[in-house]
């Protein structure tokens, strides 16, 4: 009987330090902050775009799941040097063939007196969606601080501080591992008219794999390719990916007629079609709340205890 417990003991002893040696190992992958929210897990996706040029009067475009791009988000400003920094290196990361990647700008309002991109909305959007994570993740407790870059609405970078031997590969590590549900039988469908000046818009985002245990909040961002600002403080004279404006969509199909802020300068206004996916299942049973491997502990250790009791 002492040598049975003694076994038992022994076995339970190998699976804990292996369960947390892998544990330590996957950490050590990890070069982000997750970003959380009322939901448990949570994510962004879309990127279907449509140019906006004057010159045209309508246009409509279909993209599957698997041909959307990759979402970088960012936080910025013009007078924010280590930003110029940290966009550098997302500039020069390595994508790979046959994928692509888009990048949202947010630009610094609330309180700002040197930046003339940014607008409440998104800044609300920022504060809303990612202040919480942000404000965990700095010492000074900022919900928006520039810079920081969010990966697939999921993983948050943030400062200059890196993670493992360079910030090149923190972020090549985020971009890396994508959305974590599969998009592969997604799909959504964007229009846009103008008609005597008034835009209108119409849309379909079809996501079937996703049960009722999930939410989709679909919005449209405003985006001007291209911003001319010589007095920003960080040195540069143009800025890319401008996030100039957001128009929620109460629904994943519908159309809506809606106003925008128009580009800084230029002809050069996108509308992007993307949406939040939120999943929350609370009533998940104490198994599944116990991540692997350490569900193999809990359930070898109550199997043991019978054993032993049995002997």
């Amino acid at each position: 009987v002492i040598m049975s417990r003694f076994f038992v003991i022994l076995v339970a002893f190998l699976l804990l330090v292996t369960s947390q040696q892998t544990s330590a190992q996957s950490e050590n992958l990890k070069t982000w902050n997750d970003v959380i929210s009322e939901y448990s897990d949570t994510g962004t996706l879309g990127g279907v775009s449509i140019s906006l040029d004057s010159n045209f009067t309508n246009y409509s475009t279909t993209m599957m799941g698997d041909e959307w791009p990759s979402l970088i988000e960012v936080y910025t400003a013009t007078w924010c040097t280590n930003c110029v920094t940290t966009q550098n290196i997302v500039d020069s990361l390595s994508i790979p063939d046959g994928e692509s990647v888009m990048k949202i700008h947010y630009h610094r309002f609330i309180a700002e007196t040197q930046d003339p991109f940014g607008s409440q909305k998104t800044d609300d959007r920022w504060i809303d969606r990612y202040g919480t994570t942000s404000r965990l993740s700095n010492i000074y407790e900022y919900e928006n601080l520039a810079p920081s870059k969010i990966f697939d609405g999921e993983r948050l970078h943030i400062g200059t501080t890196k993670t493992s031997e360079s910030l090149t590969i923190d972020y090549q590590t985020s971009l890396d591992k994508g959305p974590s549900i599969d998009v592969s039988d997604f799909s959504a469908t964007f229009s846009w008219t103008n008609i005597s000046g008034i835009n209108e818009f119409s849309w379909n985002i079809s996501t079937p794999s996703l049960n009722n245990k999930y939410t989709i909040e679909p919005m449209i961002f405003i985006i001007e390719d291209e911003g001319y600002f010589p007095e920003g403080g960080n040195g540069e004279k143009y800025y890319h990916h401008i996030l100039r404006d957001i128009i929620p969509l109460s629904s994943v199909d519908g159309n809506i007629s809606a106003d925008f802020n128009l580009a800084y300068d230029g002809n050069d206004l996108s509308a992007v079609l993307v949406f939040d996916w939120n999943y929350d299942n609370p009533e998940e049973g104490l198994a599944s709340a116990i991540p692997f491997p350490n569900a193999v502990v809990f359930v070898s250790l109550f199997i043991a205890i019978f054993y032993s009791r049995e002997n």
